[in-house]
């Protein structure tokens, strides 16, 4: 890790050297004229009209004044004078100029009028972007051509103003504060839409950010643009006005390449992406798997990244409605696809999934629908072959909830609102927020649903060696289902503290005789499985076997492979809140900025990678990770705040505020069954089974009051249906 780090840092040192060419030795003076302000045509203005607009200019000459500064004879100098004049000529630039061509027109002037051998030119548009202090460029040129300097050009977008929560106090991890962006892009994407698109996703990327530290914020911001935008290497700085009561701010500067990233080079001249919204619905045969292929077809396309999407909303049909339900959901994706072939390729993507149009009448059943519902800020008009935005986004619940859990500020550019105020005061009825998988489908909010733990370990903390055999583990496990369990957990490996872990073979080879038994059993098979476990090798053979979630203590930290096959396979994932491992665990439960904030911050950046690496939102379920790497305190206080994690309940259909962007209306899984802070809790460190049990529900019980609570993970399932039962009853009246 040293290692790479230094390899990285001398790396950074060399594009620094790259970016900031050294004039030739004997050209040590310069002649300057700085903040020069010229009203011109430099492309669009921050509201995207073709209008003059205020342009400023940095002029710097590289010479040699020695002769001049001995003679003080006016022919040995460069005039700034003329420099000016030269450069404030530019003012009579056509209509259609842009920010290049200002720059290379005042660099020019700067050689053939004032007889300069080298010139540093830097544009600034301050009135070209709604949330910058400018976009701007710099360049060098010289009196012979040089292509190794016109690769030192670079595009600046500075003083972007974001607001995120940042920090590691307990008061920074409560409220957003603002937060100023610099950015600097190799090489210079100096066209409109190019750098509006830049601006956008840095202020998208912060704001939806939650990060303790400047450095990996940072970093984040040169992970995101140069995975987006076709550029090389970037310069991220970011200040934190707020950091620091008496200094005006708290910064970290950041230089990255896209081989920091290992991501592949640019090749050939790439158009900008736009940002697109595409509506999902399907009423047909397996509805979340038809979504599900959609999304994989649709980020398959070399054009097109999927780089967000929603939860699924089960819904009754709409204008024809003696049909099946559908399913709906939203994603938004990255493109350098015009409108038209995006459309394209939607509708073939919607035939390889299985829609047929040929007889069904408008509106009707089908087995997938992808619409272009935003794209970017265009409209498009084309009669009934496309219009954009989409005529019907206002009037549909189905839609805006979707896409509010993506893109709830996106501005919609002929109501000129943000879709959020499009949403109806009060959700549909018949409208919910929905896990579906296969046959299964749970509507979050509806009730809480019971995980019964079935583990095949002979050393779990709780019920270690109890199911050492298919037979008992089947005994119990028919029981549960007789008791009324939702799903089942089958875990081989013990993950209490200070428990040595198994070899894979060993984890798999406890698990799935055991799971194919529950497959193939009369009165277990139709109650799904969930497998236990960190490891892609084991997952990948549970689900083979029948399980049909994967239930991660890790969050996907322990196996690089987990969060690919997870993505790939398309089914539910709960991301676990976990530091280090069985053996550190307990070494690990100092949180400087409060238990809440800190477990809400990296839970949100286990779901971001999980989302990152193709997981969909809708098949997300966290688990705060009661009693890993908590002590008792700690255990309480995180059941105290587990409203603080998400903002609002998953079957609550409102936009939350307060949360975390990452983790809004996330779906939560409860594991409190028997964990050792309740026999504290209860004052007997020797309690029995029973007593535990009876502190278990109490947990339960507490933690349900909250509305957050969604899923409960025990060992005694009849005990856990009374409770939720009752809670339900109380606290969720339908």
């Amino acid at each position: 890790m040293l290692r790479r780090g230094r390899l990285a840092l001398s790396r950074s040192m060399a594009l620094l050297r790259t970016m900031a060419p050294a004039p030739p030795a004997h050209l040590t003076d310069t002649v300057a004229v700085r903040g020069l302000e010229v009203r011109m045509h430099a492309g669009l203005d921050a509201w995207g009209r073709a209008v003059p607009q205020p342009v400023r200019v940095d002029a710097v000459l590289r010479t040699d004044v020695a002769r001049a500064g001995q003679s003080d004879h006016l022919p040995h100098s460069h005039n700034y004078g003329v420099l000016y004049r030269a450069i404030e000529a530019l003012r009579a630039a056509p209509a259609g100029t842009d920010l290049a061509q200002v720059a290379e027109d005042a660099a020019r002037a700067c050689i053939a009028e004032c007889h300069a051998p080298w010139a540093e030119v830097t544009v600034r548009l301050p009135r070209a972007l709604l949330r910058a202090r400018y976009v701007g460029l710099h360049m060098v040129r010289t009196r012979d051509a040089d292509d190794a300097l016109r690769a030192s050009d670079y595009l600046m977008l500075h003083g972007i103003e974001t607001f995120a929560i940042l920090g590691v106090n307990p008061w920074e991890r409560v409220e957003k504060q603002r937060v100023v962006v610099d950015v600097d892009v190799w090489p210079p994407c100096t066209a409109p839409a190019a750098y509006r698109a830049l601006a956008r996703d840095v202020c998208e990327c912060v704001d939806a950010s939650s990060f303790l530290t400047i450095e990996s914020l940072a970093t984040h911001v040169a992970h995101q643009l140069l995975q987006a935008h076709a550029v090389e290497q970037v310069r991220v700085r970011i200040d934190k006005p707020s950091a620091i009561m008496h200094a005006q701010c708290a910064s970290v500067q950041v230089v990255r390449d896209r081989a920091f990233f290992a991501l592949p080079p640019v090749v050939g001249e790439q158009a900008p992406a736009a940002t697109v919204a595409l509506a999902l619905g399907a009423n047909l045969g397996d509805r979340a798997a038809n979504l599900h292929d959609a999304v994989r077809r649709l980020d398959a396309h070399p054009s097109i990244r999927v780089v967000d999407t929603s939860f699924l909303y089960e819904t009754a049909p709409m204008y024809l409605t003696e049909q099946p339900r559908f399913l709906n959901g939203a994603c938004k994706i990255h493109t350098t696809l015009p409108p038209h072939e995006l459309l394209q390729v939607c509708q073939q993507v919607e035939r390889d999934v299985g829609r047929v149009k040929a007889g069904v009448p408008r509106n009707g059943p089908r087995a997938v629908d992808v619409d272009i519902v935003l794209y970017g800020s265009e409209v498009v008009a084309d009669g009934e072959h496309l219009v954009v935005p989409h005529p019907r986004l206002a009037e549909r619940p189905f839609v805006l909830y979707p896409l509010c859990d993506i893109w709830p500020d996106a501005p919609h550019p002929q109501l000129h609102t943000p879709v959020r105020a499009l949403l109806p005061p009060a959700p549909p009825a018949d409208m919910a927020r929905v896990l579906a998988w296969g046959p299964h489908l749970w509507p979050w909010g509806a009730r809480t649903y019971v995980m019964g733990i079935l583990n095949a370990t002979p050393d779990s903390f709780s019920d270690g060696g109890r199911h050492d055999n298919v037979a008992r583990a089947m005994a119990t496990a028919r029981a549960m289902v007789a008791a009324g369990v939702h799903v089942l957990d089958v875990g081989g490996q013990s993950t209490a503290p200070g428990r040595p872990e198994v070899p894979a073979d060993e984890e798999a080879a406890r698990v799935l005789p055991l799971i194919r038994a529950l497959r193939a059993d009369p009165e277990t098979q139709r109650v799904p499985i969930s497998i236990d476990t960190y490891r892609a090798d084991v997952a990948r053979a549970a689900l083979a076997a029948g399980a049909s979630l994967v239930n991660d203590v890790s969050g996907g930290a322990r196996d690089a492979a987990m969060l690919p096959l997870v993505a790939a396979q398309g089914c539910p994932y709960v991301v676990m809140h976990m530091r280090g491992d069985a053996q550190s665990m307990t070494r690990l439960s100092t949180y400087e900025g409060g238990v809440v904030p800190d477990v809400a911050a990296e839970l949100e950046g286990a779901v971001a990678r999980a989302l990152a690496a193709g997981v969909p939102r809708w098949n997300v379920i966290v688990d705060p990770g009661v009693g890993f790497a908590k002590d008792t305190h700690g255990n309480v206080a995180l059941l105290r705040g587990l409203r603080a994690l998400t903002g609002a309940p998953a079957g609550e259909l409102a936009a939350p505020s307060g949360a975390p962007r990452a983790l809004r209306h996330m779906p939560v899984l409860l594991g409190v069954s028997r964990k050792r802070f309740l026999r504290e809790l209860v004052a007997q460190p020797e309690a029995d089974e029973a007593q535990r049990d009876r502190a278990t529900m109490a947990a339960c019980a507490a933690a349900l009051s909250t509305g957050c609570v969604d899923v409960v993970r025990v060992h005694d399932v009849r005990a856990a249906v009374d409770t939720v039962r009752t809670c339900d009853a109380i606290l969720r009246p339908m």
